[in-house]
């Protein structure tokens, strides 16, 4: 399995996974979070604030079932518009 860089993976599923999630606004980050994990039990909570204070991050921890899953949730993730970066 490979991760999006074309590095070597070794992960055993199911497994811990944390994806950090970077936008402008805490409220909107933390509703596209609780729209793209509607129906998952996961944890999230507040990372950086950049120095200027312009962007935040939070963690969002959660057990991913397989591959799929953790692609599909990290797809799902980036493609809202209140994240501007999934890592």
């Amino acid at each position: 399995m490979t991760d999006f860089e074309g590095e070597q993976l070794d992960l055993e599923y199911p497994c811990a996974w944390e994806y950090r999630v970077i936008g402008a606004d805490l409220d909107a980050l933390k509703a596209a979070v609780r729209e793209v994990m509607a129906g998952k039990a996961y944890e999230c909570e507040p990372g950086n604030t950049s120095e200027g204070g312009r962007w935040r991050t939070l963690v969002v921890s959660l057990e991913v079932a397989d591959e799929a899953e953790r692609v599909g949730l990290y797809r799902s993730l980036q493609a809202n518009e209140a994240i501007k970066m999934v890592l």
